[in-house]
């Protein structure tokens, strides 16, 4: 893969936070900076960035979030109400789906587990309008 000026802003926008990005983020982010990417320069940036393993992609209603890849393996927590996304890793939960893998013979290559559901500021705003 070549790694272009504009796939190479894309990768240091993704390293240097904690966020997960999707494309249209990542438009604005870039422009912000000064930088003029179109979308579809993104969008061929993400895709090849991720085919390289420099990148990975979470779908999350019907769109990918990117993040850094090769990082450790992690869940995630989705807020359905606000969008924040929280990654967390639990030894049981992974020792439990190789569990119910090696009990049906099946060979597990990758995973992915996320939560939807509400954030505590989401629910704590919820109930104070609901009272």
């Amino acid at each position: 893969m070549k790694l272009t000026q504009q796939r190479t802003a894309i990768l240091q926008l993704v390293t240097n936070s904690d966020h997960h990005w999707d494309a249209e983020a990542i438009v604005v982010a870039l422009n912000n900076q000064g930088r003029k990417i179109g979308n579809a320069t993104v969008y061929r940036g993400l895709q090849a960035l991720e085919q390289a393993g420099m990148l990975t992609s979470l779908p999350i209603n019907g769109r990918k979030h990117y993040e850094l890849g090769g990082k450790q393996h992690h869940d995630h927590l989705i807020c359905t109400a606000c969008g924040q996304i929280k990654e967390f890793c639990h030894p049981e939960i992974e020792r439990l789906q190789l569990e119910m893998a090696a009990q049906n013979a099946f060979v597990v290559h990758d995973h992915q587990l996320v939560l939807y559901g509400t954030c505590q500021a989401c629910t704590a705003k919820s109930n104070r309008a609901q009272a």
